[in-house]
């Protein structure tokens, strides 16, 4: 018979859940705002050969960033119903603990790659964000590993 999941696996997958709102709301509804408060764009920009500054939010791309919030905002729904309902049995719950896994770790990738090929210093929130993937990757594998032996 299948065991039922820890607390302790509900409780990453409602912290999750929060996180994700947080973020994922920030970045559908005001894309540009969101990046400037996260230190992700500057405030404003200077025109080169000129006394003209921009807001830094011009540069932002508001479809791209919405994608990046509307795509939290699932993972964040998907996280509030496993803590609510899935993770009441570990054979529902692997798949998605490896999907979160999985995608955590290419996150942390990601940030990793952005340090070598961007010519620019990555922002304190840019830290935190690449940290809390890391600290998730280890949550949902060993979270994984866990329901792998349960199950």
């Amino acid at each position: 018979m299948d065991k039922p999941v820890s607390n302790t696996v509900r409780l990453v997958f409602l912290i999750h859940a929060v996180i994700g709102l947080i973020f994922g709301l920030g970045l559908l509804l005001v894309p540009g705002r969101s990046l400037t408060l996260l230190g992700w764009v500057p405030q404003w920009v200077q025109l080169p050969n000129s006394d003209l500054s921009i807001p830094g939010q011009t540069f932002v791309d508001p479809l791209v960033t919405r994608l990046l919030g509307a795509a939290l905002l699932g993972l964040a729904y998907l996280s509030f119903r496993c803590w609510q309902d899935i993770s009441r049995s570990w054979r529902a719950a692997l798949p998605i603990l490896e999907f979160e896994a999985i995608y955590c770790a290419l996150s942390v990738a990601a940030f990793i790659i952005s340090l070598f090929t961007i010519d620019r210093a990555m922002p304190v929130a840019g830290w935190v964000i690449a940290l809390i993937f890391l600290v998730f990757f280890l949550l949902w594998g060993l979270s994984w590993q866990q329901g792998r032996k349960a199950s």
